[in-house]
Parts: structure tokens; C-alpha cells; sequence
């Protein structure tokens, strides 16, 4: 059975996913921050957005117990988790394993193991 961590790296392949992700955390702090502290929308989106980027203006910020809690989720999930992603999904496109065998060197190797294994008569050949 695959963890979460799994499911989630799977599911944030692309940079579209990642974005998806990124708006839908910050749209839900800003949506859960719009009715918590009774802001006008347009405030709360400023919020969550500045609020996720770790800059913190103060022009905005909660003073309810739910208002508080939406801005610890979105301090620490963004930087956190989102921000890795993205760095590690741009790293994956500029950086090459130099180790990392092709499909046709991965069939020859295969077709070497046959010939090892028909040559010392190891069962399953």
C-alpha cells in the first residue's frame, strides 16, 4: 500500500498540478478567512496571498481563533511543502542522473542477464 507522501508526489508531477495545489490552498484560506473575520473578499484573497508567501505586510490579519488557525495552515503549508515541490519539480527539468540507464540500455542488460543465467543453468531462464 502506497503512504501519503507517495500518493501525493504522484499527484503533483506537473507544474499545472502544482499550481492547481497552490490556488486551491490559498482560495480555501482565503474562503475560510472571508467568513471568520467578516473581511470583504478581495481582502481576503490579499491575505491569503501574502499570508502564504511568508510576507506578512500586517495591513490584514486574523484575530479569531479560526482566522489564526487558517493562517498557521497557510504559513506552514505553503513554505513547507508546495515550495519544495516546485523547486525539486524545476531541479528535475534542468538536472540529468547521469546514471539513469535508457530503455534500450535497460533491454540489453536484460538480454546479458538471459545469456548469464542460460550459461550457469540458473532455473527461470
Amino acid at each position: 500500500m502506497r503512504g501519503p507522501i507517495d500518493r501525493l508526489m504522484k499527484s503533483t508531477d506537473t507544474f499545472k498540478e502544482l499550481l492547481i495545489l497552490y490556488f486551491g490552498v490559498v482560495g480555501l484560506a482565503a474562503i475560510v478567512f472571508y467568513f471568520a473575520e467578516d473581511k470583504p473578499l478581495g481582502d481576503s484573497v490579499w491575505w491569503a496571498f501574502v499570508t502564504a508567501m511568508t510576507v506578512g505586510y500586517g495591513d490584514i490579519y486574523p484575530v479569531t481563533t479560526v482566522g489564526r488557525v487558517a493562517a498557521c495552515f497557510l504559513m506552514h503549508i505553503i513554505p513547507l511543502f508546495i515550495i519544495p515541490l516546485v523547486i525539486v519539480r524545476l531541479l528535475k527539468a534542468f538536472v540529468r542522473d547521469e546514471h539513469e540507464f535508457t530503455h534500450a540500455e535497460q533491454e540489453k542488460i536484460l538480454a546479458d542477464l538471459e545469456i548469464i543465467k542460460k550459461a550457469l543453468k540458473i532455473e527461470g531462464a
